[in-house]
């Protein structure tokens, strides 16, 4: 499975970071320029990937994935490029996550041809899109229902539409005091039968959790297990009364934190031959250097190196700064703030520092801290010897929240040579 995107990007002068000569310029002729980082081209402050992590990230996850006998859906969130979309399916992702139904039709403007909408159509604009989408084009979609009112609603707007085939569904299970789902045996079952009254208009294909919900809490794996081992135990029962549409019965979860247990544990349901685990874990694609790093540690610790043996994920975004000011002994403002850079889980952390006569950027460690993150200015402590006009770069905390602060980001080698650009639409 492919997606496509334009093939010609061209730079625009409302992109931040880039050099200012590079406006209007194709991406070709951008690299023909030779621009870097460490040669002070680039306007501050300003978004990096790595040409090198992002390309190990994607493939030992794709590995990762084809070892554990599990497909692979990457949620399209935590970047929203079409460019990063293209090169996740091309390494053999079975499809994109979706969040929303305008997600839905970025993604086929984007060529994604398999799309997991993990969340519910409720409101009639939303359904009338998605339905309109797959009237125009035969494309795969799945989406998400936890009531009957849900699936009176959407089984009433295909019979309104004419859509010629089964809008697929998969039924979600929830946990208390969590996010939607149903939240009992029983009550899936009830749903199962609902949805199967409306066969030849909805077509239950599988079932939906999202055991990252657990992910920050004490308790995290071990309720993530109960939870599937009850989704496990509803996919059979449902299996047995026959609720399920013909074809294959899909079995999702799997946020960027637990999504081992979900791959372990799914990956051993039988039903019958039919089961086919999905994850849909997006932040992997850049990984980082907090929530999602502590996690790999977690993830290690818990499973054997043979089943984390393909997991080799790095760091691949990161965001520099230029030292502005030292105003007191120990204590340094930099060109960042909160309006380039996540803050929602952990502030940015310092990991490199750069002036011209160090050749190459250096590892900080633990000597610089951020303190305090304004719109535009980041404050820092520590006892580094930085000077004015020093460069340094941050590693982030859940990628999703710096993505969303940029239009565009420039893909550079190990040397920090833009090598190619990424773009956002969010």
């Amino acid at each position: 499975m492919t997606a496509h995107f334009a093939p010609s990007v061209t730079i625009d002068s409302h992109w931040k970071g880039f050099p200012p000569e590079l406006a209007g310029c194709s991406l070709d002729a951008a690299i023909l320029q030779d621009k870097r980082l460490l040669n002070g081209d680039f306007l501050m402050p300003v978004a990096l990937l790595k040409e090198s992590a992002i390309e190990q990230n994607i493939r030992s996850m794709q590995a990762f994935a084809k070892a554990a006998g599990v497909e692979l859906c990457p949620h399209g969130k935590t970047s929203m490029s079409p460019e990063l979309f293209a090169r996740q399916l091309g390494a053999g992702a079975w499809g994109m996550t979706a969040a929303t139904a305008h997600h839905v039709r970025l993604y086929r403007q984007w060529g994604v041809r398999r799309i997991l909408l993990a969340n519910q159509l409720v409101a009639p604009a939303d359904i009338s899109l998605v339905l309109d989408l797959l009237i125009a084009d035969d494309f795969e979609f799945f989406c998400l229902v936890d009531s009957p009112e849900g699936v009176e609603r959407l089984a009433e707007a295909v019979r309104h539409k004419g859509l010629d085939r089964p809008l697929n569904l998969l039924l979600e299970i929830g946990a208390s005091q969590g996010r939607t789902g149903v939240r009992s045996i029983e009550g899936s079952l009830a749903l199962g039968r609902r949805i199967a009254h409306e066969a030849g208009v909805l077509a239950l294909r599988g079932v939906e959790i999202f055991e990252g919900i657990y992910a920050s809490s004490g308790r995290g794996p071990a309720a993530a297990e109960a939870m599937l081992d009850e989704m496990a135990g509803i996919a059979r029962r449902l299996l047995h009364e026959g609720l399920f549409a013909p074809g294959e019965i899909i079995l999702t979860g799997g946020g960027s934190a637990l999504f081992d247990l979900c791959a372990r544990q799914l990956a051993a349901v039988d039903l019958d031959g039919h089961a086919t685990v999905v994850l849909r874990s997006g932040c992997y694609v850049t990984h980082d250097h907090g929530t999602y790093a502590a996690a790999l540690e977690a993830i290690r610790a818990r499973q054997s190196e043979t089943f984390t043996a393909e997991l080799r994920p790095v760091a691949a975004l990161e965001v520099w700064a230029v030292v502005q000011s030292l105003p007191e002994p120990g204590f340094a403002v930099v060109s960042l703030g909160k309006r380039d850079v996540g803050f929602d889980t952990d502030l940015p952390r310092p990991i490199w520092h750069f002036r011209p006569d160090m050749g190459m950027p250096r590892p900080v460690g633990d000597q610089l801290r951020v303190t305090k993150l304004y719109d535009q200015h980041a404050c820092l402590e520590g006892t580094h010897g930085l000077m004015v006009g020093d460069l340094v770069g941050f590693g982030i905390s859940h990628p999703c929240s710096t993505f969303d602060r940029w239009r565009a980001i420039p893909v550079v080698d190990d040397h920090y040579r833009m090598v190619d650009i990424v773009t956002t639409v969010f």
